[in-house]
């Protein structure tokens, strides 16, 4: 019986051996089906992605097309560069290096978005895994990008929620992480993120949230910042401080599980409130708007309105796209303007004191007489300019000293006539000519002088000190319209000349401001930097450099230079000038023992008033009319060298009062006032004279006396020919 139950038992263990390797073959042979199927799957699908994703698994961090803000600088009173402005377009983004992100900052995103960032390739795949399980058999669609997963996303802009374009972004991210390291991936994620209304990246949100850089940052505002990551409207500490405080305890509750902050430090930090920087208004990065703090000054004005131009040229770029690259190409632009000086001239606009009571009286249309100030150095550099009176509402609103071309009246006389006429050797200081007019025109005498009268031979001295248009006329007669305009437009920076057309600027009244289109008042001072520094023209420049966020000079504004007149010339325009300011034209323009030099100019029609003056220290002109030309108040009652004497005036106290440097080869002479030659003891009226040593008068004697009271100086007619038209202008003072 034993042996019989015996070989039952044999029979099953036998049946149940053969079961087993049955189904161990079976099972292996699934597996190997399953093995052999994934493979296949995998093969095709990675066949599919690189086949037909269309795109390049390549991605390039040096040269991200990314908006960043663009930030103006003026010298403080130290000299260093100090931050007045910034302008930016849809966002507010401050690029910065690595070395400018604290560790703690960085460490706070590490933490709470992606704690195995330094340990992985790019991709997380327990939290990919965990995520597509969850998504799989919950429904739940959360995060499961690394940060170098995020920087993908946004620099590629590649966002659409589909497997395929999950796929494109992790063989991206493998491959981005072969060819950049950790620290570059990490730099460029704290440089790109949004953070709220236009805020992109930590540079801006440090300064725009908590008013410093992120080098300044504590650990909290950092968690803060970590914190906002996933929602940044919502979690706003300047909008939303109890919600954004949930989650910056969130983010340091993840620091400290990372190890990066101790229990007691997190403790303490939770403990603290969220503070945010108090804003007036809604402008700049928390409205979505261009980030400007304020209404912008008409200096800012000019050089924005200088760098869109210039970049335009320089890059062959039209005006839109110029426009756009500043307010998005995270430029650092190097501003001219000496600030005190800036916030003077702004402060003596709005003060009604500056000008005469005419001056601030409304005309029949409600209207009063506006007015525009340019302050610059000798070396081209614009220092402070107000475009118009009162106190300024409008950000790039119309700037009158570098937009409006008006009429400059007789301060142009220096430029197109005495100037050019002294540099050729035409005249000296004491040539006689004839103050009469030099033609008819309708059968009147033309041109007039302020005085309405003539007063017979006079010397170029004599008629610059008081303004006579006859003899400018003149002078430009022999100089030639050709070579005044060449010389003005070449050697002085005026654009505004027209020279071409049926309606052009060779007439005779050139030599009165009389242009077809007018003058920059910006331009028109520029003009007289020559007459005190010996010579030499520097182009009117707003601000000396651009560098890209990297601190790479993109444009050198360095201005130019040229040699406009010898040392010799300028030196005698400079005193020729100075008679002007102290018993001329010009001599409300005093202010105590500094020496001033200048020229004033009206207008034939009283529309346009100007004056430009210059000191040891500074060149200033100043522009006064009304937006649409009228004749201004009285002229007796208001003349804009007295508004030149009351901003200028207060700007040198205190500075030592030294004179203009003249060439060495400028002699005085004493000449005689009715011949202008050299005095002899003979003369019965002298004077002393400043000259060029190879333009100096011959000596006058008896004879030379008699020959030039019997023939005097007849009035020469206007030569032929485009150079000298016979239709002129009205003349101005």
């Amino acid at each position: 019986m034993s042996t019989v139950k015996n070989r039952s038992t044999k029979k099953v263990l036998r049946f149940l051996k053969f079961g087993v390797s049955q189904v161990g073959r079976l099972l292996a042979t699934v597996f190997l089906i399953c093995v052999i199927t994934g493979c296949i799957v995998a093969a095709a699908m990675t066949i599919y992605v690189m086949n037909f994703m269309e795109t390049d698994t390549n991605v390039n961090l040096d040269n991200v097309n990314l908006s960043f803000t663009t930030m103006f600088y003026a010298n403080d009173q130290n000299g260093q560069p100090e931050e007045l402005f910034r302008m930016s377009g849809d966002q507010n983004r401050i690029e910065v290096s690595s070395s400018e992100i604290p560790q703690l900052l960085k460490d706070a995103y590490v933490a709470i978005e992606d704690k195995r960032f330094y340990n992985h390739e790019g991709v997380d795949w327990y939290r990919t895994i965990g995520v597509s399980l969850k998504m799989i058999f919950k429904g739940e669609n959360q995060g499961g990008s690394t940060i170098t997963q995020q920087v993908i996303k946004n620099v590629t802009k590649d966002d659409e929620v589909t497997p395929v374009r999950k796929l494109r972004e992790i063989f991206r991210a493998l491959e981005l992480e072969r060819n950049y390291t950790k620290d570059e991936i990490l730099t460029c994620y704290l440089n790109i993120l949004f953070l709220g209304g236009n805020v992109y990246g930590v540079e801006a949100a440090s300064q725009y949230y908590f008013g410093c850089s992120a080098m300044d940052l504590t650990v909290p505002q950092a968690a803060t910042l970590a914190g906002m990551t996933r929602s940044p409207n919502k979690r706003r500490p300047d909008l939303h401080p109890e919600n954004a405080k949930i989650y910056r305890n969130y983010a340091l509750e993840c620091m400290l599980n990372s190890g990066y902050i101790t229990e007691a430090e997190y403790e303490k930090y939770c403990a603290e409130p969220v503070v945010a920087v108090k804003r007036t208004n809604n402008s700049g990065a928390s409205s979505g708007g261009a980030t400007q703090q304020g209404v912008t000054s008409y200096f800012t004005d000019m050089v924005i309105e200088d760098v869109i131009a210039d970049l335009s040229e320089h890059n062959d770029w039209s005006r839109n796209y110029a426009n756009y690259m500043l307010r998005n190409g995270g430029y650092r632009i190097y501003m001219t303007e000496n600030q005190q000086m800036q916030h003077y001239l702004e402060e003596k606009y709005n003060d009604p004191a500056t000008f005469s009571a005419a001056e601030l009286t409304p005309n029949e249309n409600g209207e009063i007489p506006e007015s525009a100030f340019v302050i610059m150095d000798y070396n081209g550099h614009v220092l402070a300019v107000v475009g118009g009176k009162g106190e300024k509402t409008q950000t790039l609103s119309f700037n009158r000293a570098t937009m409006a071309k008006r009429p400059s009246g007789s301060s142009i006389k220096p430029l197109a006539v005495y100037g050019p006429a002294l540099e050729y050797d035409i005249i000296n200081w004491s040539t006689v000519l004839n103050d009469g007019p030099v033609m008819k025109i309708n059968g009147r005498d033309w041109p007039k002088n302020y005085e309405m009268d003539y007063r017979g031979d006079m010397t170029v001295v004599e008629a610059l000190r008081i303004s006579r248009n006859t003899i400018p006329v003149k002078i430009l007669q022999q100089l030639t319209t050709e070579k005044s305009i060449s010389f003005m437009q070449k050697k002085l920076g005026i654009s505004t000349l027209v020279t071409s057309g049926d309606h052009n600027d060779f007439g005779p009244s050139l030599a009165l401001g009389s242009l077809t289109d007018g003058i920059y008042l910006r331009e028109l001072t520029a003009a007289y930097l020559p007459f005190g520094n010996g010579g030499v023209y520097y182009s009117p420049v707003s601000y000396t450099r651009i560098e890209d966020a990297s601190g790479n000079v993109i444009l050198d504004n360095t201005p130019k230079k040229t040699r406009a007149f010898s040392e010799d010339t300028a030196s005698v325009m400079n005193r020729l000038l100075q008679v002007v300011t102290q018993s001329g034209t010009g001599r409300e323009s005093n202010i105590g023992a500094m020496p001033v030099v200048g020229k004033t100019g009206t207008t034939q029609d009283y529309n346009d008033m100007s004056f430009v003056g210059l000191t040891p220290y500074y060149v200033a002109g100043v522009w006064t009319g009304y937006d649409t030309p009228k004749e201004l108040p009285w002229r007796s009652m208001y003349d804009t060298d007295t508004v030149w004497s009351n901003v200028m005036r207060e700007l040198h106290e205190g500075l030592e009062v030294k004179d203009f440097t003249l060439s060495e080869n400028i002699v005085q002479i004493e000449y005689c006032k009715i011949s202008g030659m050299a005095a002899t003891s003979a003369c019965p009226e002298t004077a002393r004279g400043y000259y060029k040593t190879n333009a100096k008068p011959e000596p006058c004697d008896a004879l030379h006396q008699k020959e030039s009271e019997e023939n005097g100086d007849a009035p020469s007619a206007p030569p032929t020919g485009p150079s000298f038209s016979t239709n002129p202008k009205p003349e101005g003072e």
